[in-house]
């Protein structure tokens, strides 16, 4: 091992590290030897050259330490007559079709719609590996009549006949009779687009239906998009476009033991579409409304999963196995707000609450526009957020309300992706109180933002709220530059669902996901019509508690923004926190969410039923475990309770965990011991 890495090992061994023992490494000695190593610590010992060891091996002698690949006993921790539950497929049509590179959108909303909906799944082109390895199916893309033989066809009947799901989308006028008698339908025929098109839900309870409860869930927005009429045969009907029962938008078929279900869309217009703002203002308000309409077809899914299966199980989507948490954000953009945050930040930390401020970096003054109130004297104010616990992030540094109205030649004309010292933007930057035309940079806006605050506060800043929620096509290359962990530049209702999402390069269908995750913002202080005042706040405080039991609803938390510049917002915010369920609600810090949901991502598991011991068991790996405590796995079973669930490891290692009711016949293990 070269001398920088033993200087390496000696400050891992003093600073207690360890590599995680759950993985196995390859070390390669001097002497060209590969050994396999199961414990990841530096340990000191007189009996090695170099006075410390890795795995029983003397440092000197390493000369390289990789991690490899961990194969664990399949049968560990498992006792006998224990059946797995199969994870869901995504049969990725989208080469087989000749689908552009841009259809790959359709693709991506299958993983999104099965990772909100929390089912283990896996993507594959085979039909085959689909049909043996799974026990629900979503088919990416329209197929062509030469996309599935006549074998495969009898193969997904089978599959469906013995109890599997199957849901596709829009299958066109290319469908063949089998096709047609696998998804229950006489005919499928285009429709031309139309402007404010809705997806009427069936009326009638279906299973499927138990999260479409809300009237802004029973009718969907969809907008003007191609879609296809559906004329059902054996097939149930449970949507109609705008209501009308001769043009249906979804049927269920029964085959045998299982279902089939057709979409009269496809995918990627329904859910991404409306994620890259292009679904042609289909949503129903921009804030403080409730517009869940993308948001649908994962609930839907996850909805039927559950209802086919005696025992189904999937990730939840709330923190700590609360039912919904309210997450306190403030942005900070006058010097006003920097003056009176203090009342907020001082009433959040009697909860116990770490809120979130998002600071605008206003450090030089624009005549006629905005002071200069990033300065000496509003800087320890800003020091004492982070002394109590709070979390700051960036908030702009010009809070420009036309930063998002300019695309092509325009955009690079207002604000490039321009580099900038202090000195230089201060100099640079204008608005025109006029016209309201404005010069800046999109890189000084989110990248030197952040530095300013970094090198003045000396905390890392991993979020960025826009100034008036202003959208350009260069933020997603800007918050990538940045290493933006979280952004909050959309509200709920603009992309048209409650959870976050991962942004792309350039908002379009093809950019490369940025890996910043975009949190949208639920309601706010800011609405449009009757704005929110000293005489009507508790008036619409009361609309925030209402959006928030809708949201709870689906089991989804809600972000609120809160301009902290007066004290009757403060008393605003009370009524809210006033009026959640502290029996089943919480209070969550912004970061901690988005670490939350970034690590429900990542997280893989695997379940198991034991029928004769009426078991549960959820296997995910040690370290999955340890990096997410605040996650749960739901348990839903029909027409039975729960009496014993297990978490246990790779190796079959049981680990402490907590087992509540949620509601009805679902249950939740979180994956850490509660108190």
């Amino acid at each position: 091992m070269s001398s920088r890495s033993q200087v390496i090992a000696l400050a891992i061994w003093a600073a207690g590290v360890s590599l995680p023992c759950a993985a196995q490494f390859s070390v390669k000695t001097a002497d060209g030897n590969v050994a396999t190593v199961g414990d990841g610590r530096f340990v000191r010992t007189e009996a090695a050259a170099s006075g410390f060891s890795f795995g029983g091996i003397d440092v000197a002698d390493i000369a390289e330490i990789r991690s490899a690949a961990y194969v664990p006993n399949p049968d560990a921790g498992l006792p006998e007559g224990a059946v797995r539950l199969k994870p869901a497929a995504i049969l990725d049509l989208t080469a087989a079709v000749g689908e552009n590179e841009s259809a790959v959108r359709n693709r991506y909303s299958c993983e999104y719609m099965l990772n909100v909906a929390g089912i283990p799944y896996f993507v594959t082109t085979s039909l085959e590996e689909a049909v043996g390895g799974s026990s629900l199916m979503v088919l990416t893309s329209t197929p062509k009549s030469s996309t599935f033989s006549a074998e495969d066809i009898a193969r997904l009947k089978g599959y469906v006949s013995d109890g599997a799901l199957l849901f596709a989308p829009n299958i066109g006028n290319v469908a063949t009779d089998g096709l047609k008698e696998l998804f229950g339908v006489a005919s499928v025929a285009y429709s031309t687009k139309q402007s404010g098109r809705t997806l009427v839900w069936s009326s009638e309870r279906h299973p499927e239906l138990c999260y479409i409860d809300e009237p802004e869930e029973q009718t969907t927005a969809i907008g003007s998009i191609n879609v296809a009429c559906l004329t059902p045969s054996t097939g149930t009907a449970m949507g109609y476009y705008n209501g009308d029962a001769a043009a249906v938008g979804v049927v269920k078929n029964t085959l045998g033991n299982g279902a089939s279900y057709l979409f009269g869309c496809q995918w990627g217009d329904v859910v991404q579409r409306p994620q890259l703002n292009k679904d042609a203002n289909t949503n129903r308000g921009r804030s403080n409304t409730f517009e869940p309409s993308a948001d649908m077809y994962p609930l839907f899914i996850r909805a039927a999963y559950a209802a086919a299966n005696p025992v189904a199980t999937w990730k939840y989507t709330v923190p700590d196995g609360y039912h919904a948490v309210l997450v306190p954000t403030h942005d900070c953009d006058s010097r006003t707000a920097m003056d009176e945050m203090h009342y907020m930040a001082d009433y959040e930390q009697s909860l116990g609450l770490r809120a979130h401020y998002f600071l605008t970096v206003h450090y030089f003054r624009q005549q006629g526009y905005m002071s200069a109130f990033w300065n000496d004297e509003t800087l320890p104010a800003m020091k004492n957020l982070l002394r109590a616990g709070h979390t700051v992030g960036s908030h702009s540094i010009c809070h420009y309300p036309d930063f998002g109205s300019y695309t092509g030649a325009a955009l690079d004309a207002h604000f490039p992706m321009k580099e900038y010292t202090r000195e230089e933007y201060a100099a640079y930057a204008t608005h025109d109180m006029n016209t309201g035309v404005s010069y800046g940079s999109t890189w000084a806006e989110l990248v030197l933002s952040k530095q300013i605050m970094e090198e003045d506060l000396g905390v890392r800043v991993r979020a960025f709220r826009s100034g008036h929620l202003c959208v350009n096509a260069h933020m997603p290359e800007a918050h990538k530059q940045a290493a933006y962990d979280f952004s909050s530049c959309y509200t709920a209702s603009s992309v048209q669902s409650q959870f976050p999402f991962i942004q792309r390069m350039n908002n379009e269908w093809d950019g490369e996901p940025t890996g910043t995750l975009q949190l949208p913002l639920h309601f706010s202080d800011v609405f449009s019509g009757e704005a929110m005042n000293e005489d009507n706040y508790q008036e619409k405080a009361h609309l925030w508690i209402e959006l928030f039991n809708k949201l709870k609803g689906n089991y989804a938390s809600s972000i609120i923004l809160v301009h902290p510049n007066r004290e009757w917002k403060m008393t605003a915010q009370k009524i809210l926190v006033e009026g959640m369920d502290k029996e089943v609600c919480g209070l969550y810090n912004f970061i901690d969410y988005g670490d939350f949901w970034l690590g429900r991502e990542r997280f893989d598991y695997e379940s198991f039923v034991v029928p004769d011991d009426n078991k549960v068991i959820v296997r995910a790996k040690a370290t999955d475990i340890a990096a997410n405590p605040s996650l749960a796995i739901t348990i839903e079973a029909q027409g039975t309770d729960v009496p014993s669930v297990v978490l246990i490891d790779e190796d079959g290692v049981e680990h402490p965990s907590t087992l509540c009711h949620l509601d009805g016949n679902r249950h939740l293990l979180i994956l850490s011991k509660k108190n």
